[in-house]
């Protein structure tokens, strides 16, 4: 139980990082189903201890018992698998985006001439972009490693890489909102709430942002600085009357 556990809690951190794309949440999904298939048969690091403890009768200094019955390992296992496996399929945007992932070509060049130009043209297509183009720097960058000149095709990567593949950005938004407008704040307009939510979830932190260019220019744009007038009530001018200079003399 621990060891599948740890490997889905591992598989779950990889999905939420914010640089994991499409095609590298399929790798880290197909990946752990082998990763849990191998343990299915071999066992992972914590069955393996708790299996020596129950050789010796012992496991970290207490005296084994059997007193409820077994789990069947290989059936246990093999339900995570089949969840994993039905629950994240590959999708048909998958199936055109791997073929734009150097992990996925075959290694034979003779499987690899032709490997992945269908999809590759199907992906320009739904983007409207030319698929005799995409197709063209594809084939000249897998088998001649033009890599810097596939204009078209570079367009069609930076597309693929927008598609997130779980909510987990979606999640942080919430949270950023629910932080932001609260109840103390809850005279916030829709724009002045989107701007800050925009810092909030872009931004970078407080120890590596530079505030002065952009207070530079919020004053430059006419506004005062916090220290540019006296706080409280205004002083009223006297009046300058001219008995004054000579009872002052």
């Amino acid at each position: 139980m621990k060891d599948v556990l740890r490997e889905l809690q591992s598989l779950s951190l990889k999905l939420q990082k914010r640089d994991t794309s499409l095609v590298d949440a399929s790798r880290h999904i197909h990946q752990t189903i082998e990763v849990l298939s191998a343990m299915k048969d071999n066992g992972g690091k914590t069955e393996l201890k708790v299996t020596a403890g129950i050789t010796s009768g012992q496991f970290k200094g207490v005296d084994m018992r059997e007193t409820q019955p077994k789990i069947k390992k290989s059936q246990f296992y093999q339900s995570i698998i089949d969840n994993l496996t039905r629950r994240l399929p590959d999708s048909e945007l998958v199936t055109m985006l791997k073929p734009m992932d150097q992990h996925f070509w075959p290694k034979d060049r003779r499987e690899l001439v032709l490997f992945g130009e269908s999809e590759v043209g199907k992906f320009a297509k739904l983007l409207g972009e030319s698929a005799t183009e995409a197709v063209s720097e594809f084939r000249d960058w897998k088998l001649q490693g033009k890599e810097h000149q596939v204009k078209t095709l570079k367009r069609l990567i930076v597309a693929s890489n927008t598609v997130l593949p779980t909510s987990a950005e979606c999640e942080r938004g919430f949270s950023a909102c629910n932080d932001t407008d609260c109840k103390t704040r809850n005279r916030l307009r829709a724009r002045s709430l989107n701007a800050l939510l925009f810092v909030d979830l872009n931004g970078p932190p407080i120890n590596k942002c530079d505030p002065f260019p952009f207070i530079q220019s919020w004053i430059n744009k006419g506004h005062r600085t916090s220290i540019s007038w006296v706080p409280g009530p205004r002083p009223q001018p006297a009046e300058n009357r001219p008995l004054w200079a000579i009872l002052s003399a």
